[in-house]
């Protein structure tokens, strides 16, 4: 409306001239440009800034960059493959804002990335790379889940994402993490609400139906060999919750006591559950497995930087290896114990909760589990 008057203003002034040689006095001439050239000119102006402050200014250009929409994929281009029932088929897809082709099985996501020009390593440049992490604008991100049954790797994949992106990790249980140290001083975007949206990815050990439709931004889902995830998370819970001791809680193991045979069997479910919610309900999934994320890390950290939608920067996500390649072995301190702590009928168990996620991947025609070593085996 504003443009309609300054519009209607201006052509006043253009036919000005007309209406001279019509026997206009050139006073009132004069007169009339005075009277509407400034009130135009400060017209032009207000639209301008009307329209300069549509867009969000506010936020700093790095983020602005990274914020995803609904919809920034390029179009599906072509099926490549289907199962016998015909549904299930392989599409080709471009993430616009990290620039890499995504090939998706179903609802599975592939990123395809090249790490083979990667320049040397400069460690020199790391010290400051971990001290720039920013935690993003309320808003400029999406909400990416970093899903996982604990002890599978989140923690280390979070420092190692903040790091390759250079933005900080939110969390789902930050009402309860915010006042940890170690949260406080590296996960910074874990201390506040999550849906304020000012995390690169947000951890998450829950796997409820009502949960994982929050995440319109998809999901990365951490996987690891339960055999191993189990005992650890056993481990760590005695410990840290009930302050057990380790000889305490290793004899628990080895002797069958019914708080690892039987009450923790519950535990034993929700690593499948973990699995299950997450690869059926999650419309937009990447998942990594944490034997291949331990053997290759450069290549798979590379893959969920380019999942989230963030530049690939080669020194980047090699200092973040670099930086924290200790961690690889921070939750394998059961690989002390030299016996099997699953009983036969555990064993069952769990191979058959393997069994379930393994066919529901194959079912969707997405990579199947490693074949997982069932814990200590005697050489």
């Amino acid at each position: 409306m504003l443009t309609l008057i300054s519009m209607r203003s201006l052509r006043k002034m253009i036919l000005a001239p007309s209406r001279v040689c019509q026997g206009m006095d050139p006073t009132g001439l004069t007169s009339r440009v005075t009277r509407y050239f400034w009130p135009s000119v400060c017209l032009v102006f207000f639209v301008l800034y009307l329209v300069c402050n549509t867009y969000n200014v506010a936020a700093p250009p790095r983020s602005r960059r990274t914020k995803h929409h609904q919809g920034e994929y390029q179009a599906y281009v072509a099926p490549a493959a289907a199962t016998a029932a015909g549904r299930i088929t392989e599409r080709n897809r471009v993430n616009f804002t990290s620039g890499v082709k995504e090939v998706w099985r179903d609802n599975i996501v592939y990123p395809q990335v090249d790490i083979t020009d990667f320049p040397p390593l400069d460690p020199s440049l790391c010290p400051s790379m971990k001290e720039d992490i920013e935690i993003a604008p309320a808003d400029s991100m999406p909400l990416i889940a970093l899903a996982s049954f604990p002890r599978s790797g989140n923690t280390w994949s979070r420092s190692l994402i903040q790091i390759a992106s250079g933005y900080s990790t939110g969390s789902v249980h930050w009402e309860t993490e915010r006042n940890l140290p170690c949260v406080r001083e590296w996960f910074k975007a874990g201390v506040k609400d999550f849906m304020l949206r000012k995390g690169v990815c947000v951890k998450s050990h829950f796997y409820g139906p009502e949960h994982v439709p929050i995440f319109e931004g998809g999901a990365i889902l951490l996987l690891r060999n339960p055999y191993y995830s189990l005992a650890s998370e056993f481990l760590r819970f005695h410990s840290r919750q009930l302050n057990d001791t380790e000889d305490v809680i290793v004899s628990m193991m080895k002797n069958e006591d019914e708080r690892w045979t039987r009450n923790y069997l519950p535990t034993y479910d929700k690593w499948k559950n973990t699995a299950l919610s997450w690869i059926t309900r999650c419309k937009r999934l990447m998942i990594v497995f944490y034997e291949d994320l331990e053997r290759n890390t450069v290549y798979e950290l590379t893959r969920m930087v380019a999942f989230l939608g963030q530049p690939i920067q080669p020194m980047r996500i090699q200092c973040a290896v670099h930086s924290y390649a200790s961690m690889k072995g921070r939750m394998n301190h059961t690989s002390q114990m030299n016996f099997d702590p699953y009983t036969p009928a555990l064993h069952e168990l769990l191979d058959g909760y393997i069994d379930e996620v393994n066919r529901t991947l194959i079912r969707k025609q997405a990579m199947p589990l490693p074949t997982y070593k069932k814990y200590y085996q005697e050489t």
